[in-house]
């Protein structure tokens, strides 16, 4: 004799996906075959070295972040520290650029003492 077969009873929302299918597999793509996905273009960069770190004045050698000119300047003291809605922040001494008179560069200083335009380094 056998057992009556019994019917599942549904309660509630069943799932949209067919559950009694195995899931989908991908068809395999070795990793030589595949597509390069294309290269995002570059983003503007600036140049800069820090010398004289340790002593009173310091220096920085870098290039004007618009027109690429090298500068030399050099800076004293500790960064000013202002507010920004409600919020202690660091208020940055900026640099004009002899050459295209843009702001070149913002310091984290008190005082910048020069600016010299000089050849850049990196080009």
């Amino acid at each position: 004799m056998k057992p009556p077969k019994v019917e599942p009873q549904v309660t509630g929302k069943r799932n949209k996906k067919k559950i009694d299918l195995p899931p989908a597999t991908k068809p395999h793509i070795p990793f030589q075959d595949r597509l390069e996905e294309p290269e995002l273009p570059p983003e503007p960069c600036q140049h800069m070295q820090f010398l004289d770190c340790n002593s009173e004045i310091e220096r920085v050698i870098f290039e004007c972040y618009h027109c690429k000119q090298g500068i030399i300047s050099e800076y004293t003291g500790d960064p000013v520290i202002g507010e920004y809605k409600g919020r202690p922040s660091v208020i940055f001494a900026k640099v004009k650029c002899p050459n295209c008179e843009q702001t070149a560069i913002r310091l984290q200083a008190r005082e910048v003492l020069s600016i010299t335009a000089i050849p850049s380094p990196w080009q």
